[in-house]
């Protein structure tokens, strides 16, 4: 039903919130969403229910005393971004952005940007559908 009036050129990858994918099972939705916007989509190994948590996860973004845990974590998720050789990742959950704008900045991938599905796909949204080719 969303119309797109042209394509993301970046390529992209997508992080799996873990309580959008594995408890709430949503993994098909966000690729189907993200390959009809994006030109060059590419998954990340150990994606959709076995995707890697970014580090934040149980409330650990919101506590202090965790930095280091929560930083020392996201080198899975640094390996796992850098395999894909993308410098766009998506996500579906506010609280995955901050943690992994946050891990991004702690390891310097300075030429990686963070991207919400939402406003992604906000920017390319057609005003209308495309026209009908007459018969």
């Amino acid at each position: 039903r969303l119309h797109f009036a042209d394509r993301d050129a970046r390529r992209l990858t997508f992080h799996d919130p873990c309580q959008i994918v594995r408890r709430g099972g949503v993994v098909a939705q966000p690729r189907e969403l993200l390959g009809a916007v994006s030109e060059s989509f590419v998954e990340m190994q150990d994606s959709g229910l076995y995707n890697w948590c970014c580090g934040g996860g149980g409330g650990v973004s919101r506590i202090e005393r965790a930095h280091d845990l929560k930083t020392a974590a996201f080198k899975v998720k640094k390996r796992q971004i850098e395999g894909t050789g993308v410098k766009t990742v998506a996500t579906a959950c506010a609280n995955c952005r901050i943690v992994l704008e946050e891990g991004l900045e702690a390891y310097g991938m300075d030429d990686v940007e963070i991207v919400g599905v939402t406003e992604l796909l906000a920017e390319h949204l057609a005003d209308r559908p495309a026209e009908k080719p007459a018969a």
